[in-house]
């Protein structure tokens, strides 16, 4: 009588959303603009931790530490980190998430050193940067890529004139 497909269509719905307001708010904080990073995860939908309240928790922490309040980031980092093996990602997803958060602890810290309970977290883990996620490394990248100016095409090579014979 009740197949729970409303529940389970109302459950994704949730979690796209969730993912479209953290790839807006985390493009937002690559262009440095907190408030708009924060009004666009304002907009994601509370779900569980394990569906996609990882990757809000997640660019929390990265609007806490752009804003300047780095105690408080790494603390969620340390607590988003720790509650990584609820969810159903892959290992290789889990501990590439665990190497970012690291660094971001890093970069955060004053003596560039990440807190002891992080590195704990992260110590004797291995991945295959390829089995990753294309969109986890999309909005969650390691190192911060500058645009790379596109150059413009080479010239034509000269025009070789036609000699008759």
């Amino acid at each position: 009588m009740f197949s729970g497909r409303k529940s389970a269509d109302k459950l994704r719905d949730q979690i796209d959303a969730a993912d479209l307001a953290v790839a807006s708010a985390m493009a937002a904080i690559f262009e440095d603009d907190v408030v708009a990073a924060r009004k666009a995860l304002a907009a994601a939908p509370k779900t569980h931790f394990a569906d996609m309240g990882w990757k809000v928790d997640l660019a929390t922490a990265m609007i806490e530490l752009k804003t300047g309040r780095h105690k408080q980031g790494i603390q969620k980092l340390i607590s988003v980190c720790s509650r990584l093996d609820d969810t159903s990602m892959g290992r290789d997803d889990k501990n590439y998430l665990r190497l970012y958060a690291l660094y971001r602890a890093s970069e955060a810290s004053k003596g560039g050193k990440a807190p002891m309970e992080m590195r704990i977290l992260v110590e004797d883990f291995r991945f295959d940067h390829t089995m990753v996620t294309p969109l986890l490394r999309k909005d969650f990248p390691l190192k911060k890529m500058d645009d790379a100016e596109i150059a413009p095409p080479p010239p034509p090579p000269p025009a070789i004139p036609l000699v008759e014979s």
